[in-house]
């Protein structure tokens, strides 16, 4: 009998090219599919309103790489007056938006639009009033605010609308890329290109009380500068030998005070300090660089305790 000869399947053939042409693929490319969309920018603007009230906007730019007809975002502050306008492909239109509690304080916001498909460009402004980012601490309100991206970001821009009345105060994290006063308010405005997965960013600026003078800015570039001096003076004493020698914040003092009556979850820590959950979470981060505390994940939040020598 003569040996036959072990034939190649077109299918496979077939196969076999698909795959060596998504494995020459550019990586960029072959990331991309891994979203529903690629999120080109991601912008954030805060305006101070009277009392405790934040005026926000969300603007961001997509291209859908599925058929896209929603976008949801979720917010741990109350959603008042949502408005949603979108442009598809250069055409600006109304768009459906909705708000339900889902879990806790977490509010899940819906934007409903006619189905935007792979190659089209989406851009959605998002804006409404919210409490909650304003909070009294120490005898002076502070302006905190948390964000983590989940995919890419080709560029993210942040910026605080302060009016006039207001003087600026430490902490300010981090520190702004751009300070504008003109005159009627103060503008701080961050921006990063280039953000990754699982990237996060807390915004913490203090604020005095309402005061009639103008903003002292002068005064304000001076306390970015000497923070600024004060933590690289504060580097070059620390060589890592001896833990006496880690320049202690007041807040970390009272954070090790506390936890010196034993562990506890970060959500009861923000209770006990009267700090914002934005600052417990910079806080805590940078000691547990230090090497003081260390946390570890429980389900949504973390068992924080200190660290055993």
């Amino acid at each position: 009998m003569s040996a036959v000869k072990n034939k190649k399947s077109p299918r496979r053939k077939s196969a076999l090219i698909a795959v060596l042409f998504f494995l020459l693929l550019p990586s960029k490319f072959v990331v991309s599919q891994e979203y529903e969309y690629n999120l080109d920018s991601y912008s954030l603007y805060f305006d101070i309103l009277e009392g405790y009230k934040v005026k926000e906007t969300i603007e961001l730019v997509l291209f859908p790489n599925v058929p896209l007809s929603y976008y949801t975002f979720y917010s741990e502050y109350p959603i008042e007056n949502p408005e949603a306008i979108i442009e598809i492909n250069g055409k600006t239109q109304i768009a459906n938006i909705s708000v339900s509690k889902i879990v806790g304080d977490i509010n899940a916001v819906y934007i409903e639009f006619p189905e935007v498909l792979p190659g089209g460009r989406l851009k959605i402004r998002i804006s409404f009033y919210s409490e909650g980012m304003l909070q009294e601490v120490g005898g002076k309100k502070q302006f905190s605010y948390y964000v983590k991206f989940n995919q890419p970001v080709g560029y993210f821009y942040a910026r605080l609308y302060v009016p006039k009345g207001y003087a600026i105060l430490s902490p300010i994290v981090p520190s702004p890329d751009k300070v504008e006063s003109t005159g009627n308010a103060l503008i701080l405005e961050w921006k990063k290109t280039e953000v990754r997965p699982e990237e996060e960013f807390y915004f913490i600026v203090g604020f005095s009380g309402e005061v009639t003078n103008q903003f002292p800015l002068a005064m304000f570039l001076a306390t970015i500068f000497i923070a600024f001096l004060g933590g690289f003076l504060a580097g070059t004493l620390y060589r890592g030998k001896e833990k006496t020698l880690i320049d202690l914040r007041s807040d970390e003092e009272k954070v090790l005070e506390v936890l010196k009556e034993g562990p506890l979850y970060q959500s009861d820590l923000v209770k006990r300090l009267g700090f914002s959950k934005a600052k417990v979470s910079l806080l805590l981060r940078d000691m547990e660089k230090k090497g003081l505390i260390e946390r570890v994940k429980e389900g949504r939040t973390y068992l924080v305790r200190l660290k055993e020598s």
